[in-house]
């Protein structure tokens, strides 16, 4: 037997995606077309450098 775990099954399918679009357009619901570039962070503080690792003098 193997010991991996299997892979989970995403929350829904395609069709499934499609009749929850069309419902949503259906009951008045409108789509946005967001410009490319910008950018949905709201929070600008904080670190803004990622640190891979973190070496030590010998």
């Amino acid at each position: 037997m193997s010991s991996k775990s299997k892979k989970e099954q995403p929350v829904c399918d395609r069709d499934q995606l499609e009749r929850q679009i069309a419902a949503f357009l259906k009951s008045g619901g409108e789509v946005q077309q967001i410009p490319t570039g910008t950018s949905g962070q709201t929070h600008t503080r904080g670190p803004r450098q990622i640190i891979l690792s973190h070496k030590t003098a010998n």
